[in-house]
């Protein structure tokens, strides 16, 4: 059984704060609050986004059950990005690294890139099976992460 997705964005924040505390501990620098709440609000608001987009569609939100969606939410967010939850995962992540003011933390971002690989290829395998020709179709024009639409 796979890690569900907020066990490895905490699993990884735990690992940022080892690694910063082995390497000397937090260091303060100019903006390091703002930029680390910035991007915390930026992380739960999409977060929000994607929870009321799934609500309107009344579609599962639960990693573990991919094969139970309903609809196919190509609008919003996810025209920016196929994986908007995992983008603010990342966020969450970035916000962590700079409170904790060591840029070696933003290490767990690509951590947790290759932890959610396993994850996301099952979500696009599903995804791919219940919704067919629309699915590649929103696959050729939204990235898998973040980018301009298709």
């Amino acid at each position: 059984m796979r890690l569900i997705p907020p066990a490895w964005t905490f699993g990884i924040a735990s690992a940022q704060r080892a690694l910063v505390h082995v390497t000397g501990g937090p260091r303060d620098y100019p903006g390091r609050r703002v930029l680390a709440v910035g991007l915390g609000v930026g992380a739960a608001a999409l977060y929000a986004a994607v929870g009321m987009q799934f609500g309107t569609a009344r579609t599962t939100i639960d990693p573990r059950a991919p094969h139970s969606t309903t609809a196919l939410v190509t609008t919003g967010v996810f025209s920016r990005s196929r994986n908007p939850i995992y983008v603010a995962d990342a966020l969450v992540l970035a916000s962590h690294a700079a409170l904790l003011g060591r840029p070696l933390a933003l290490i767990g971002i690509p951590a947790l890139v290759a932890a959610l690989h396993p994850q996301i290829r099952a979500e696009e395998d599903a995804l791919r099976a219940r919704f067919g020709s629309d699915y590649e179709s929103y696959l050729a024009h939204v990235p898998r992460w973040v980018g301009p639409r298709g």
